[in-house]
């Protein structure tokens, strides 16, 4: 049991990395094919992988640990909100998109909710910051992009364009 708690970080981190590296050079490779007409941005599948990975872990541990009986009540609390945040974390990256259709509209898909329409003329304003693209209309935020998703750079010339 406590070789499994030793061993299994520092796999997990070892496969974060290696998945980086390939997902990094695989988004650059699908940019540059997207049609500038019709294009959907969406968040890298590896952090989808990695969170589904990570909350599988997180369930596995909590069988392992009560199995036995060597986990306590925070140690699962603990666990189990873990569990509840890499679910949300991977249903997000495989959910949540954005669609540009005809270099104007715009349609938004949400983690939880309905699908949501808008267009460039009626955006106020996009920054661009570390942690991704921010996208604002009548001074709130509709969304937010991966700044690494692939076609984020192609949504911002276009918005500049408009």
């Amino acid at each position: 049991m406590k070789a499994l708690l030793i061993i299994t970080p520092l796999i997990m981190a070892l496969g974060i990395g290696f998945i980086f590296a390939i997902s990094k050079k695989e988004n650059k490779r699908k940019n540059e094919g997207l049609n500038r007409r019709d294009f959907v941005i969406r968040s890298s599948y590896s952090w989808g992988v990695i969170m589904a990975t990570l909350g599988a872990l997180a369930l596995s541990l909590i069988i392992v640990g009560n199995i036995d009986g060597s986990f306590g009540i925070g140690v699962n609390i603990f666990l189990v909100i873990l569990l509840v945040a890499f679910a949300y974390g991977a249903l997000q990256i495989f959910r949540e998109k954005v669609r540009v259709v005809e270099k104007n509209e715009i349609i938004y898909t949400p983690v939880m909710g309905k699908t949501k329409k808008y267009s460039f003329d009626k955006i106020d304003r996009v920054e661009k910051k570390r942690t991704g693209v921010y996208v604002y209309m009548d001074g709130k935020r509709l969304f937010t992009l991966d700044s690494s998703g692939i076609g984020t750079s192609l949504f911002l010339e276009l918005y500049r364009e408009n």
